[in-house]
């Protein structure tokens, strides 16, 4: 196999793992054939993901980021071991032993949640990189093959969001982005459908080879529910209550675009842990197919188990 060097790339994490790559090889740090076996090929998808022994009773759309997650926890794995990644992986362990990722009741960060965040939104360095910036990057120089290069941008270029539902229709579920109004017709492969009017927060992942024809997306995540609890009655929550909430802090983002300033929010955060905080700290309940939350990330007495809170009632 030839051995490639170097690549153009912006970032400087992944500048410097490319640019030492063959000194990882040749310690065998990495294993290349780990990197290498395994394509997703669009235009033989039935026989190469769908219809594999493990991946035969999902969604095809969801079998593919299922694949391509195995795929991607491989490089987690690999890159985890190369020094200049540190300043990504560390940050990821840390937060891994704070909340124990492992869905309710033990946390109510999922496995599925805790993976997107921490691969694909948790990031290091004047660039934000990620562990899937890096192994994009890695892949490309590599020649793996492009259409998982493609699924990996797509989870990459993913984030969480405030979803309204809309109804539903058998098993897609109809979803519009409250700053954004964009709609999404959605499968939940956690089996949840919802009711209407109810606030979701929530990764939607899109199709990556349009040309297959799914004509839906995917919640990646199992859904959160947002509820209002005012200490006497539980009720979901509802749109406008949110719309205030960012008009509250898209400005706080420092971005002067509304568009751009909820796409950052949504992706970053206005802190490391913000969105992990907001569900640990809103966890009021759950379901085997839908996770509960209440309050706002800026009103710490909104939610049960912050700091503000438990001090309050004594907890």
């Amino acid at each position: 196999m030839k051995k490639k060097n170097s690549i153009k790339t912006k970032h400087p994490i992944s500048k410097k793992i490319l640019a030492s790559f063959n000194h990882y090889l040749d310690r065998k740090v990495i294993d290349i054939s780990e990197i290498k076996n395994g394509k997703i090929r669009a235009e033989e998808l039935d026989k190469s993901i769908v219809s594999g022994e493990k991946l035969s009773g999902y969604d095809p759309l969801h079998a593919i980021y299922i694949y391509a997650q195995n795929k991607m926890s491989v490089f987690v794995e690999l890159l985890a071991q190369i020094p200049e990644m540190a300043k990504i992986v560390n940050p990821y362990i840390d937060s891994q032993d704070e909340y124990m990722p492992s869905g309710p009741p033990m946390s109510p960060l999922t496995a599925s949640y805790f993976f997107c965040w921490g691969c694909f939104d948790s990031w290091a360095g004047i660039s934000r990189e990620t562990f899937g910036t890096v192994a994009i990057n890695l892949c490309t120089m590599l020649d793996v093959d492009t259409h998982l290069i493609k699924v990996f941008q797509a989870m990459q270029d993913s984030r969480m969001g405030f979803y309204v539902h809309e109804g539903f229709s058998g098993n897609k579920v109809f979803l519009r982005e409250i700053v954004t109004q964009k709609k999404h017709i959605v499968i939940v492969p956690s089996g949840y459908l919802g009711e209407d009017g109810q606030v979701w927060f929530v990764r939607i992942l899109p199709e990556p080879f349009p040309e297959l024809g799914f004509g839906h997306s995917v919640v990646f995540t199992t859904p959160y529910v947002i509820l209002e609890n005012d200490n006497s009655s539980v009720a979901f929550s509802n749109e406008n209550s949110w719309i205030l909430y960012f008009e509250r802090n898209l400005k706080k983002t420092g971005k002067k675009d509304k568009s751009t300033a909820y796409e950052f929010l949504m992706k970053y955060g206005l802190n490391k842990n913000y969105w992990n905080e907001y569900i640990f700290q809103g966890y009021i309940n759950h379901l085997n197919e839908v996770i509960y939350l209440t309050g706002y990330p800026d009103i710490p007495l909104s939610m049960p188990h912050s700091k503000e809170s438990q001090r309050l009632y004594g907890f």
